[in-house]
């Protein structure tokens, strides 16, 4: 059986070339200093979607064994689809060095800001031009410039803007920090100056320096903050375009924790936003796919035949009911693609692990294995108390997922939401256009939560699995009882022990 991992991919099962092309034709394009953000929620893809850009400007390209290699202008408009002319108009005009950093791996460091200039200079150390074969240096003045540049930023001390500065606008920030602003300069003409050294135009192609920057939501304290006061102050060069992977919630967190002392955070998140309008020229949201049955299938892998032989072990599967399984996955898990890696990787490692089938009658039901472990991965609570008593499966899940709210809920269910088509379908499976699609305030629904003024609402979370619970409800004359959904969990521990022989 197949392993997937959770590195980021290059190719595209989720449509993203177009968003690729769009976004680097921006970059191109672009009258630089220039900072782009690409927005998702965690595991929404913005990784591989960076990996994708940095593709087709010309980053190298990772094999399966883990070399790298770079495609030839051929094999990048082949693959992005693009056409000659664009591509030599847009592309082919530039001389671009592209560096790509990760302020995670350097967050316990003392400067995210010496960090990313050592990267820098990392990157042009290994360039073709600076050494000769033997590892002589043969550009001693740009190397000399890298040495100096990171060196120079070890002694700059980055300032960070309070709460009331970012609502008073820059004029106090400035005079506050008046000779940080000095040193901000002097520090941005030297960088930029060491940049277009190393940047120069080649063969008529201007020289542009591309920076990616991922995983900056990830960040702990307020290093994602100084980062990006670093981005401002120093790092804003003629010649540099930033592109940063980030989850725009929480890095709106992070800030805002950082402008309050982590006291009432959430009246500080309109100013972490207002703050973050200053520091991109662009924000990109990573739209969440509407179809993700090509990444479904990719994931699943038909190709594996170990997996397709548990399968039909397991529940006769056959060739027939394969797009059923894919078009289950696709519309019953959250359109995130780490999640639905992580789901089908995980449950089939679950399924592997189920007990074997002695009898052709005691053959599971696929969709029961995704509903359980469904709960499992997302509401383990409900997991535990199914475990526990398989007959809350019935009595409250199902009743749940169809809308009964008659029966007031179990508290495991506050804040869920069924999924917002399944909230206009009435006790009796007609669209409840009075409804509007919203739970009665009054009603005591899953997403029932008490009202608190002096504080925001939690987030709610979605019940994805609701219209699968309802489907095989509908499609299965028995109700599932104790000793069939038994059957489905993983069992561990000692066989049942053998009667007692009377004396």
């Amino acid at each position: 059986m197949s392993i997937i991992n959770d590195e980021p991919v290059y190719e595209d099962a989720l449509g993203h070339y177009e968003l690729v092309r769009r976004v680097g034709h921006r970059i191109l394009k672009c009258n630089p200093p220039y900072v782009i953000g690409v927005c998702g929620s965690w595991g929404a893809g913005k990784t591989s979607f960076l990996r994708m850009l940095w593709t087709y400007l010309g980053g190298p390209f990772e094999l399966p064994n883990r070399e790298s290699a770079n495609l030839t202008d051929d094999e990048r408009k082949e693959r992005f689809e693009e056409s000659r002319a664009d591509f030599d108009e847009l592309v082919g005009k530039r001389n671009l060095e592209l560096i790509w950093f990760n302020p995670w791996q350097h967050q316990f460091e003392s400067s995210p800001l010496v960090a990313l200039l050592h990267e820098i200079r990392r990157h042009f150390s290994f360039k073709p031009g600076l050494f000769d074969k033997a590892g002589k240096i043969i550009d001693v003045a740009s190397y000399a410039t890298l040495n100096a540049l990171a060196e120079v930023g070890k002694s700059i001390k980055i300032p960070l803007p309070s709460a009331k500065s970012i609502m008073e606008g820059e004029r106090e920030y400035d005079a506050e920090h008046f000779s940080a602003a000095l040193t901000s300069q002097r520090f941005r003409d030297f960088f930029e100056g060491a940049i277009r050294t190393v940047t120069e135009e080649k063969k008529g192609k201007k020289g542009l320096l591309v920076i990616f920057i991922d995983d900056l939501d990830r960040c702990e304290g307020d290093v994602a903050y100084r980062l990006l006061e670093a981005l401002k102050l120093y790092l804003n060069a003629d010649n540099c375009v930033y592109v940063l992977g980030l989850d725009q919630q929480h890095l709106e967190n992070s800030i805002a924790k950082a402008l309050s002392g982590e006291k009432e955070t959430w009246r500080y998140r309109p100013m972490a936003r207002d703050y973050l309008s200053k520091i991109f020229q662009t924000l990109f949201h990573l739209p969440v796919p509407r179809r993700t049955s090509e990444y479904v299938e990719k994931v699943l892998d038909s190709q594996d035949e170990d997996f397709k032989r548990r399968l039909d072990e397991l529940f006769a599967l056959t060739a027939n009911d394969w797009p059923k399984l894919v078009r289950a996955l696709d519309e019953n898990l959250p359109h995130n693609p780490r999640k639905i890696k992580s789901f089908i990787t995980s449950w089939k490692l679950y399924l592997d692990s189920l007990p074997k089938i002695e009898n052709e009658n005691d053959r599971l039901d696929w969709r029961l294995t995704l509903i359980l472990h469904y709960l499992a991965q997302f509401e383990e609570p409900l997991f535990r108390k199914v475990e526990e008593a398989p007959a809350f499966y019935s009595d409250h899940i199902l009743k749940f997922c169809r809308g009964e709210f008659s029966v007031s809920p179990h508290p495991l269910f506050y804040g869920l939401e069924r999924p917002y088509e399944m909230s206009r379908i009435d006790e009796t499976g007609n669209l409840d256009d009075e409804s509007g699609g919203l739970d009665d305030p009054g009603s005591t629904s899953g997403s029932e939560q008490k009202k608190d003024e002096s504080k925001p609402l939690a987030e709610p979370r979605i019940f994805w699995i609701s219209r699968l619970v309802v489907q095989l409800a509908k499609e299965t004359t028995l109700m599932p009882d104790d000793e069939f959904i038994h059957r489905h969990l993983l069992q561990t521990g000692d066989k049942s022990p053998e009667p007692i022989a009377e004396e």
